[in-house]
């Protein structure tokens, strides 16, 4: 009867061995997923910067283009204004700059727009 004793104790102690074994295993199982997770996580925000660095160098590219255009908007304004015979400073004035933000036009280029606003001159005053 002693023998049945000790086997019955060993059964159960295996039972219970087992049964921590296996719980030990999912907990392992689950933080290797955990970690798997987290390896993804942190190697996706490597992409992510790099997208948002690309899309950040294409708006900067799209801004100076935009304000290279408006500033050459700008230039012809004030090249116009100054091809009407009007002063640097009265440009300035009107514009609310500086008188050195008015640029002086070369000497081709300031004939070219006398002509311009010439004609412009008679389109208007034949409408």
């Amino acid at each position: 009867m002693a023998d049945v004793r000790k086997s019955a104790k060993q059964t159960a102690a295996r039972t219970r061995a087992r049964e921590k074994a296996a719980e030990f295993r999912s907990k392992q199982d689950k933080l290797e997923q955990l970690a798997t997770d987290y390896f993804v996580a942190t190697d996706s925000l490597e992409d992510i910067e790099a997208s948002a660095e690309k899309e950040i160098a294409a708006v900067r590219e799209r801004t100076a283009k935009r304000s290279a255009a408006a500033q050459a908007n700008a230039d012809a304004v004030i090249a116009s204004m100054l091809a009407l015979g009007t002063p640097r400073g009265e440009v300035a004035d009107r514009l609310g700059i500086p008188t050195r933000d008015v640029k002086k036009l070369p000497i081709g280029r300031e004939a070219g727009l006398q002509q311009e606003a010439k004609e412009t001159e008679t389109l208007s005053a034949v409408s």
